[in-house]
């Protein structure tokens, strides 16, 4: 009762007292279950340490509230622990566990996990299968993800198909989602409210618009599903990706509910790429009066004016975020080898192997170069000369992750980089390059969406 109340602390005195009387785990395990809820790891660290005879559902909520809280690594050292002297883990600890390998994007580790699935029985679990397939997917690997989900056809439910149509979503793989979605129509699967966010995004993503605003009738007249929030801000993002901003405008402007952030940001996203200043305005305006924060927004319409030869503008909005002192987001890049996770910042001196990831992305920027590569200089904001803008954007973060994974994988091998904001441009166009001048398909997640890069071209087709 405690617990589900949130009145920790009431239930901590009580259980002081309650360790001298040596109550029972399940007693123990509600109390962990408490802080964890309210996100006290520390506290529910020390309930789970004090514990006797832990069993696998303490072991499961302890990992469960380091993976809802963000804390990966701490997740991932006490499964090993529980692994090492603990019970045997259940479909819950794997798909937690699983969960947690798909936001690193330990592809490698995630591998172990669905091997110890398989030969625990426990991957014939709907929720364990599912984290599977969303494991591969986020670690970039769509054919392993579509491999699973081919295996576990004749106990396919709902999430399943939603899991692996959102998955081909998210890759830009939007033709082969319809396709699945109409598979799964037919086969008599009902489809949910986030199976229609998967195939409207995918429509997006292909430029289905017309095959989109019939999926968009269908969910409301055939399924009875109302749209929420996120579909609207698919329907934005539908005609805006294809070059209709106006149409875009005007079905923001029609919805029964207030805009969120997200609508705003998709029409601002879209004019940034379309090179449609007044509706990008427009857009900015809105988004910043929800968002006042938004580091983002600024970032999107300065750019914007830039690449319109508006430079007094796109100077004036700099000015602007500077003088609200709105911080603009840290970004960082990592990257997956070895069973370790390497992370990195722009201009990073900290990781060991500096001195020859410097080496390297010197030597990749010069052959790109002379592949043809001109660096974005207008990307820098910095008030320097041209040259220190290149070492500048030499030195991003997943420039470096890149360099990092050239001296430590094989020839061939593919690379897989993720980034927790949007890949600059600069970023992107020098991943083209790279990868057919090293001859390797580079995999990177960025905040909107997967990137392939593979013998010069993205997947996203330059719009992300």
């Amino acid at each position: 009762m405690y617990a589900k109340s949130s009145c920790v602390e009431n239930a901590r005195s009580i259980m002081n007292q309650a360790v001298v009387a040596n109550l029972n785990v399940i007693s123990f395990t509600a109390l962990l279950e408490g802080y964890v809820k309210v996100g006290d790891m520390k506290q529910a660290r020390e309930i789970f340490d004090i514990m006797n005879n832990r069993d696998v559902v303490a072991w499961t909520a302890m990992i469960v509230g380091y993976e809802q809280n963000g804390q990966n690594d701490e997740a991932m050292d006490l499964f090993r622990s529980m692994i090492k002297s603990g019970p045997e883990p259940n479909s819950y600890t794997l798909a937690a566990v699983l969960s947690v390998c798909a936001s690193m994007a330990c592809i490698d580790y995630g591998k172990q996990i669905h091997c110890m699935a398989i030969r625990s029985l426990q991957e014939q679990s709907v929720s364990v299968s599912n984290a599977i397939i969303t494991m591969y997917a986020r670690s970039g690997s769509v054919p392993w993800a579509r491999r699973v989900f081919d295996r576990i056809c004749w106990r396919k439910e709902t999430v399943t198909w939603t899991s692996m149509i959102v998955a081909l979503a998210q890759h830009g793989l939007g033709e082969e989602a319809v396709d699945l979605f109409e598979e799964m129509l037919r086969l008599g699967v009902k489809p949910d409210h986030i199976t229609y966010i998967g195939v409207l995004s995918a429509c997006t993503h292909a430029g289905f618009v017309d095959e989109g605003k019939r999926y968009y009738e269908q969910m409301q007249k055939e399924h009875g599903i109302l749209p929420e929030m996120s579909h609207y801000a698919c329907m934005v993002d539908l005609p805006a990706r294809a070059g209709l901003l106006t149409e875009a405008q005007d079905f923001i402007q029609r919805m029964p509910v207030e805009p969120d952030a997200i609508a705003w940001g998709s029409l601002l996203s879209a004019c940034r790429v379309h090179k449609n200043a007044d509706i990008a305005e427009l857009a900015a305006e809105k988004l910043l009066s929800i968002d006042p924060d938004n580091s983002g927004a600024y970032s999107a319409i300065a750019n914007l004016y830039s690449a319109c030869g508006r430079w007094n503008d796109a100077a004036r909005i700099w000015k602007l975020r500077k003088d609200k002192a709105v911080k603009k987001e840290t970004g960082f890049s990592w990257t997956h080898i070895h069973n370790k996770v390497h992370v990195f910042g722009a201009d990073d001196v900290l990781h060991p192997q500096r001195d020859a990831i410097y080496k390297k992305a010197v030597e990749m920027w010069e052959e790109i170069k002379k592949a043809g590569f001109v660096p974005d200089l207008n990307s820098v904001l910095h008030d320097v000369d041209n040259e220190l803008k290149e070492e500048m954007l030499s030195r991003h973060s997943e420039k470096l992750a890149i360099a990092f994974g050239l001296i430590s994988t094989p020839e061939k091998m593919t690379l897989r980089i993720m980034k927790n904001l949007r890949v600059c441009n600069d970023c992107h166009t020098a991943m083209k390059f790279i990868s057919k001048v090293v001859d390797r398909e580079i995999i990177v997640r960025d905040a909107t969406r997967f990137h392939h890069f593979r013998d010069g071209f993205c997947s996203c087709k330059d719009y992300w």
